[in-house]
């Protein structure tokens, strides 16, 4: 079982969201600007399928053409797929998403009356929405308290120490148990903040951090202590742009090139020289 780190007082989400908050300038987390300024949910759901696996500078540009031709689900339904590949091709795996993105817009459509649906249940219902995206969605594009769990939140909540998880979704489902609702909103946009700047796949700023004392991993590396995960303890950084992706998003991806067979053999090295010095044979003329 999976739990997280037991301690006497409870964690104040509180303070960490004020603290963020005016370390990056954020404004009052307090105040529903994402409820009364939510965006176009449709479009949040197809931008948020695009950003897969991509950098958010390439997801920017490329839902920007995208929704420029197609900005809705009526379009983007009867949109050419050659068409929506070149459009997003800057995302890569381009092929596989304009297909989900068609599809998705196809069964909006078809079922919910070319609305985006406002429930979990039906959102995950979709093809290519997971938890992640489905959260997004109704936070962004509806105002609706949830708490979408990327890396950055899964990195973040277990450096913290308030969960122990393996997988984002693990994440999503422990924090939704420890957090009370009306954090959840601002909880995402400030930690990917956070985790883009300072709390860093390799190499976190932790002298930087305005949420340091808050935090379980800052705390021990202070005291020279381990940190409670072992990916964050001195001398076994992963080279930058290498955290381990979730499991479910190993699986999903493509397949790693095999690693070729010893070919230190004799026999085989032998047997395949002749192959390699066989000539073709001619074909008629």
């Amino acid at each position: 079982m999976i739990r997280a780190r037991k301690s006497m007082t409870p964690f104040d989400w509180e303070l960490l969201l004020d603290r963020l908050s005016e370390f990056y300038g954020t404004g009052d987390w307090r105040r529903p600007y994402l409820r009364d300024h939510a965006e176009n949910p449709f479009q949040v759901l197809v931008g948020t399928i695009l950003s897969q696996r991509t950098r958010d500078a390439n997801t920017d540009a490329a839902s920007a053409r995208l929704f420029a031709r197609f900005p809705d689900a009526r379009g983007l339904a009867a949109a050419p797929q050659k068409e929506v590949e070149s459009l997003i091709r800057a995302t890569g795996f381009y092929r596989v998403k304009a297909r989900v993105v068609r599809s998705v817009a196809r069964e909006i459509l078809d079922r919910f009356g070319g609305t985006v649906p406002r429930d979990y249940a039906e959102l995950v219902s979709l093809p290519g929405v997971g938890p992640k995206t489905a959260n997004c969605v109704l936070v962004f594009g509806y105002g609706i308290p949830a708490i979408p769990v990327d890396t950055h939140v899964h990195r973040i909540a277990n450096r913290l120490g308030v969960v122990r998880t393996r997988t984002p979704e693990e994440t999503e489902a422990r924090l939704r148990e420890v957090v009370d609702p009306k954090y959840w909103i601002p909880l995402n946009p400030l930690l990917v903040q956070h985790g883009q700047n300072l709390c860093r796949p390799n190499r976190p700023l932790c002298p930087q951090c305005p949420i340091r004392d808050q935090c379980a991993t800052g705390v021990a590396l202070r005291d020279g202590r381990d940190p409670p995960r072992p990916d964050d303890r001195p001398g076994r950084r992963r080279p930058p742009g290498a955290e381990r992706a979730p499991r479910a998003a190993r699986r999903s991806g493509p397949r790693a090139t095999p690693t070729p067979r010893s070919t230190t053999s004799p026999a085989r090295s032998t047997r395949r020289g002749r192959r390699r010095r066989r000539r073709p044979r001619a074909g008629p003329s």
